[in-house]
């Protein structure tokens, strides 16, 4: 540091050296037998390098108080630079007398006078110093006001400059003071607003090259003053200008922080309340008055009345005065033993000190300080961000206390719609007596604007990182509706952004952003558009097509006004094709008119609703020797259980329904029999949940893939399938043939219990069982329609003899009796008995298992007619056929081919078995003697492979030999 002192010593030397010796030799110095003159304009008028200066000064009228001038300092521009300048400035001829002559106006001129006294030339070697011009607001030296201020430097080459003109060394001195020739006319320096939008100047006195980096602006210091409605301490960008008479604004000393300060002490939201909230708020008296008064508190300590100068203020400790009188500022000004200022404002480092602006002084301030008694709540960030019409809604609904700042321990997040979108998605007057919300097709009762509001206070403080972890998130909104349980939010983060708050949803609503604004312990997303609260239970699942069936369902059963209405509802919702699938179950459970069918409907939907709101979040994960299920009860009474794998959710509700499911499939390769039960998407259990956590006003409703739960109380018979079939026909074959018992569930009769073995060719061999139920094979009435002896047979017992009569009817000469015993044995070939072993347990209250009811590819079932069997053929997927089982496709020798096939069109599950609708009626099997059967068809197939082997076997002979006549014969030549 002596170094640099001793440097700066010899700089000074340098520059005093010549100045003593232009001094001495200059010829109109004069000398001890001269007069010396007593005035400036005594000066001015002895040397005739003054002269074009003193020539603006007499056209300025400033001969006078330059007369009366004492103790004063000028810089006088050389004759040349006075030149250059007017002729800069382009101004003509010179103009009558005034305040501007030929460009140079009498601020300007007065700026070229120090008024701090007789200035020596160690003075103004001593460092960068601000001196006090008299450019005055009046232009003279009338008036308190301090002038603009003037900064003088060293620079590295060690001359001495004043506002970047070169000052000569040599001194002129009178009694009135000193006179410097500079190489320039001085500038007026820039406003302190434009000072701030141009970006300080280096410590060389320059600005950057090409501006200042956005890192370094000073907008926000701008911005704040303008808010605080302190304007005029910045200037216009004309005050004080080259001409016209212009006048100085009044003085003041901004400490200005950059917007990389601002920004590393506040948050956007605190940034934006500040500096806008006044505007924001324009439409409310109080939340303005709130903004402007903080916005002044923190204003109040960067600005100063009067130019305040460190390096006038010397080394030490000073307090100087705020802008504000309630603040007061420490400053503390320290000088490096290079002369370089080091100072700091309220512990604030200043970068940049003594800045001389054209209205007083600038110092470029590094850090901001924020003041102990400015709290920011979140009603403050909220006016921030531009959402008061939100506020307002807050207070008129008596929540101001989770906005206000009162509880500053509890956690909130705040989801507030902006201004403009709470302007096109609601009607808000918060002056109207009779305040409301409403929506653009309906206005929102009073009574609900707490609801609204509520919903959009979340309990608990949430961040982008943890909505990504736990997207559902509950609000302060819990009414009677959900049995007072939370109301949710459904938050979406897109993974691929997430730690972007622009990412972020809530229902739909998009946050904008760019990062959550925290105030305390509230954080806070600003949303595009208001959510509405979730909505009733028929307007949320009408939306989603698959589920129009299931809202059907509830009309028809009449459980939808129950359902809508139970507070804090979970809602399984089963898609339409889960319905459809049903197939003849879905028929009568869709019967119009039926009662029995009506109330097995609403047991059905009811068995869909549990009687507590679940939502995702809170279905356990399940896991080898882990927590068990949830288990939930339905409005039907039955339980279901839930839980969560890593293939999704699922529900078990014990017994479920789906005709078309299919076989069970089992999970192989896994030693855990836990394990596999959970792995397995497929279990005929379990459905699974395809789209979770539909939000509606009376709780949540889950969509679930596939299938849907079928409670033991829904009792469908095979008689209730048949008529929803409507199969008239069929029910009435069977009481005319006393069969009517199969449609009862035989494990109910104690004649049932007996063992019974199984029809068919090795019956006696087969094992002992018990028949638990029967499976009916159902042609429609129109089949029956078909059918001659049916036809006969009605036509005979009506006594129509005109109604069916057609010359091909076979059974014309045939005996009722006949007839009858034909029809028996067909029915029978239609009905087969689902018999299960000794052993099997199946209590008579219990659904058989799908596996005894379905029909497998290439099984063989026996029927009630007496050893005939019949085998199924899956030809596609779940798509079967129906024929005889050893029934041979040719009669004997010459008769027409035996066909008996009919395909499964719908099928419907019941209690004791399953009921297939057929396209056809299966044909009998052959009359014994009819055609050959056993080893005897075994020969007659032999003797026909036979007989065609030998003919074939003739036909390829002849042929070979003609083939070869020919090729001989085509040898042959002429003799």
């Amino acid at each position: 540091m002596r170094r640099h002192g001793l440097l700066g010593t010899l700089l000074l030397a340098c520059w005093l050296l010549p100045a003593g010796l232009c001094a001495a030799a200059a010829p109109d110095a004069g000398g001890d037998h001269e007069r010396q003159p007593v005035t400036f304009v005594d000066l001015l008028s002895s040397h005739g390098r003054f002269g074009e200066f003193l020539h603006a000064a007499q056209r300025l009228r400033m001969v006078l108080p330059l007369n009366r001038l004492r103790n004063a300092t000028l810089l006088v521009p050389t004759n040349a630079a006075m030149e250059r300048f007017w002729r800069d400035h382009r101004q003509g001829p010179a103009r009558a007398p005034g305040s501007d002559y030929r460009g140079m106006s009498d601020v300007l001129a007065w700026y070229h006078a120090i008024g701090d006294g007789a200035l020596g030339a160690h003075e103004f070697g001593r460092g960068a110093m601000l001196w006090e011009s008299l450019s005055h607001p009046d232009a003279g030296l009338v008036g308190d006001e301090p002038g603009v201020m003037l900064k003088t430097q060293v620079t590295s080459g060690g001359r001495v400059v004043a506002n970047g003109v070169p000052v000569f060394a040599q001194n002129y001195s009178c009694v009135a003071g000193n006179a410097y020739m500079i190489d320039g006319v001085l500038e007026l320096p820039p406003t302190i607003r434009e000072l701030l939008q141009g970006g300080l100047p280096t410590a060389a006195g320059h600005r950057s090259e090409g501006g200042q980096t956005s890192a370094e602006a000073y907008g926000a210091i701008e911005k704040l003053l303008a808010a605080a409605g302190w304007s005029d301490v910045l200037g216009s960008a004309g005050d004080g200008g080259g001409g016209g008479g212009d006048r100085l604004p009044q003085m003041h000393t901004v400490w200005a922080f950059t917007n990389a300060a601002f920004g590393a002490q506040f948050s956007y939201a605190e940034r934006a309340y500040l500096l806008y909230g006044a505007a924001f708020a324009a439409g409310d008296e109080e939340l303005r008055r709130d903004a402007i008064e903080d916005t002044r508190m923190l204003a109040a300590r960067y600005v100063s009345a009067g130019p305040i100068s460190l390096s006038r203020l010397g080394a030490g400790t000073h307090t100087v005065p705020g802008y504000d009188k309630r603040a007061t500022l420490d400053v503390v000004v320290e000088r490096s033993p290079g002369g370089d200022l080091v100072a700091h404002v309220d512990g604030q480092p200043i970068g940049r000190p003594d800045v001389a602006a054209r209205n007083g002084v600038v110092h470029g301030v590094e850090a901001v300080e924020r003041p102990a008694d400015l709290v920011l709540s979140p009603q403050k960030a909220l006016v921030g961000l531009n959402a008061t019409v939100f506020v307002r809604l807050i207070r008129d609904a008596g929540l101001g206390d989770y906005i206000d700042g009162t509880r500053p321990d509890r956690k909130l997040t705040l989801l507030a719609p902006t201004n403009g979108a709470m302007a096109d998605g609601f009607d808000y007057e918060p002056d109207d007596d009779a305040r409301e919300v409403a929506g653009p097709a309906a206005r929102l009762p009073r009574d609900r604007q707490r609801e609204w509001a509520q919903y959009h206070i979340v309990d608990g403080q949430y961040g982008v990182e943890e909505l990504a972890r736990h997207p559902l998130v509950r609000t302060m909104l819990a009414t009677s509706w959900t049995d007072h349980k939370a109301q949710v939010v459904k938050a979406h983060v897109d993974a691929a952004l997430s730690p972007l708050a622009k990412r972020v949803s809530f229902n739909g609503a998009d946050n904008i952003l760019p990062e959550p604004a925290v105030v305390g312990n509230t954080t806070i997303y600003l949303l595009s558009e208001p959510m509405p609260t979730p909505p009733r239970l028929v307007n949320a699942l009408i939306q989603n097509l698959d589920l129009s069936l299931f809202v059907a369902a509830m009309g028809a059963s009449g459980t939808a006004g129950e359902i809508q209405q139970w507070p804090g509802a979970t809602v399984l919702a089963p898609v339409a094709s889960a319905f459809t699938s049903l197939g003849l179950m879905w028929s009568y459970l869709s019967l119009p008119g039926d009662s029995d069918a009506r109330g097995d409907l609403g047991r059905l939907i009811r068995a869909h609703v549990l009687k507590r709101p679940v939502y995702s979040d809170e279905i356990p994960m399940q896991a080898t020797g882990g927590a068990g299920p949830l288990v939930v009860e339905s409005l039907n009474g039955n339980t279901v259980e839930l839980y969560r794998t890593p293939h999704g959710i699922f529900v078990d509700a014990g017994t479920t329904g789906n005709a078309l499911r299919g076989r069970r499939r089992r999970i192989t390769g896994s030693t855990d029999a836990a394990a596999a039960r959970l792995a397995s998407i497929a279990d005929s259990r379990s459905l699974k949940v395809a789209e979770p956590d539909v939000l509606l006003q009376t709780g949540v409703a889950h969509v679930l893939e596939s299938g849907l739960i079928l409670p033991l109380n829904v009792d469908i018979t095979p008689a209730k399938l048949l008529r929803g079939m409507k199969a008239h026909i069929f029910v009435d074959l069977l009481n005319r043939f006393n069969l009517t018992h199969v449609l009862e569930d035989p494990r109910a009769s104690p004649a049932a219990r007996a063992p019974r073995r199984a029809a068919g060719p090795g019956a006696d061999d087969g094992p002992r069982g018990t028949v638990v139920g029967y499976s009916l094979l159902v042609p429609s009435d129109k089949s029956w329609n078909e059918n001659a002896a049916y036809r006969e047979l009605v036509r005979r017992e009506h006594d129509d003899i005109a109604a069916i009569d057609d010359g091909d009817n076979p059974w014309r000469n045939s005996t009722t009796s006949d007839i009858a015993r034909y029809l028996d044995r067909l029915v029978r070939l239609h009905i087969i008995p689902i018999v299960a072993p000794a052993d099997a347990g199946l209590a008579g209250d219990s659904r058989l298992p799908d596996s005894q009811i379905l029909l497998w590819d290439r099984k063989s079932y026996p029927t009630l007619l007496d050893d005939v069997r019949l085998q199924a053929h899956e030809y596609a997927s779940d798509r079967f056929s129906l024929q005889l089982e050893g029934a041979p496709f040719y009669q004997n020798p010459g008769g027409a081919p035996f066909v008996s096939v009919a395909t499964v069109v719908r099928s419907g599950i019941a209690r004791t078995g399953g009921v297939f609708e057929l396209d056809t009626l299966l044909r009998l099997p052959p009359a014994g003697g009819a055609g050959p059967g056993g080893w005897a068809q075994v020969a007659w197939n032999a003797a026909v492979w036979l007989t065609g082997i030998g003919m074939g076997s003739g036909l390829l002979g002849v042929s070979g030999y003609w083939v070869r006549q020919w090729w001989t014969r085509s040898d042959y030549q002429s003799l």
